[in-house]
């Protein structure tokens, strides 16, 4: 059976958040949300839609309409813009199969 995991390294402390989901989509949902907590926290809601209004970032009401293939896409933007800001975090997922 095919599971996805949504991963957060944080480097500095050797810490690891790691969550597992059942779709593809789940985990992508998650990993984003991390992301978005981990660089808006502080920024007040209207600042973030003013400053990336390009950028979806609402779990509830903006990401849950995208399909996996597009929050692929959408992932890689927030890896983009945070690129240069984090480097001591580290966001991915992962597809691996288990056995049941």
């Amino acid at each position: 059976m095919k599971i996805y995991i949504a991963i957060v390294k944080y480097l500095y402390d050797n810490d690891v958040v790691m969550t597992t989901h059942l779709t593809q989509k789940g985990a992508l949902l998650r990993v984003i949300e991390n992301m978005r907590e981990d660089l808006t926290s502080g920024i007040d809601e209207d600042e973030l839609e003013e400053y990336r209004s390009d950028m979806p970032h609402h779990y509830e009401e903006d990401l849950k309409q995208y399909s996996s293939k597009q929050l692929e896409g959408i992932f890689s933007d927030w890896v983009e813009y945070a690129h240069g800001m984090i480097e001591h975090m580290d966001y991915d997922w992962y597809e691996t199969e288990v056995q049941v």
